[in-house]
């Protein structure tokens, strides 16, 4: 059997929808657009911190502070989150078989490389990449122009904002189906304040932004960012292993999970106001 192999991503999306019954895919694609639809006009989509971070300087004590809370929150454990989901995919074998299992795991491979320091190589017989190009590593490497170690999240006390952020992954990591949707919210959310965020520490700090994690999530001279292909994964994956049962518990946690990110949002601009 010859498998179409060069353009993996596709091939990947393509094979997870085919382990799911066309009309259930169909239910499930009206209602994550429903989800996408949800977060759009809920308020963290027009956090006014998006226009603070557009319009102010913050001072490097503060900037720290910042980078250690989302840290804390989100870049310490996002990565932690992508390995559980891949190993919790073996719950959907029960349901649509070994096929369901090893698409799901195929395609957030994809993602996880780029976590970890893959790169593209213009080679399509090989890949590049390095384990400090991991962009967790790449976001610790921030620490250092700011007076502070590469242990500085551990070290941090963090806010119960950002306590309560870095739940809505880390209490749903034995649920496959939970963390898949709260994988793809983050994914779809993060990069609204990704630009404005490395825009202020370019102007409020001597971090130099045109290279580093400041510049993954980022969109390009396209308006495109990294995190537009790895939302449309998340949201493929969740279509494969919604079942209608589901529904109102999820549509029921993504608010929560919203609502807890706005509290934490409002928090770090508290905190830059300071």
């Amino acid at each position: 059997m010859k498998l179409e192999t060069k353009d993996p991503r596709a091939v990947g999306r393509q094979a997870v929808k085919e382990t799911v019954d066309p009309i259930l895919w169909e239910k499930n694609l009206k209602f994550t657009d429903k989800l996408e639809s949800a977060l759009a006009k809920h308020p963290i989509s027009q956090h006014p911190l998006m226009e603070f971070f557009d319009n102010e300087t913050i001072n490097k004590d503060k900037s720290l502070r910042i980078h250690q809370e989302f840290g804390y929150a989100f870049a310490q454990i996002f990565t932690d989150a992508v390995l559980q989901a891949m190993t919790n995919a073996t719950q959907l074998e029960k349901r649509l078989g070994p096929k369901g299992k090893v698409t799901a795991r195929f395609l957030w491979a994809i993602n996880l490389q780029d976590e970890i320091g893959f790169i593209p190589s213009g080679n399509e017989q090989s890949y590049a990449g390095h384990p400090l190009l991991a962009h967790y590593f790449q976001y610790v490497q921030l620490f250092k122009d700011l007076g502070a170690t590469e242990t500085a999240i551990q070290e941090y006390q963090p806010s119960v904002a950002a306590q309560r952020a870095r739940a809505t992954f880390i209490e749903y990591y034995n649920d496959y189906t939970l963390l898949t949707s709260v994988l793809a919210l983050a994914e779809s959310i993060f990069d609204k304040f990704a630009g404005s965020w490395a825009d202020n520490v370019e102007r409020s700090t001597d971090i130099d932004t045109s290279i580093g994690y400041h510049t993954i999530h980022v969109e390009d001279d396209h308006g495109e960012s990294i995190d537009d292909e790895h939302s449309e994964d998340s949201w493929t994956l969740v279509r494969q292993c919604l079942t209608e049962d589901r529904y109102e518990e999820i549509e029921n946690k993504a608010k929560e999970w919203l609502d807890e990110w706005y509290a934490f949002a409002d928090s770090i601009m508290k905190m830059a106001m300071e």
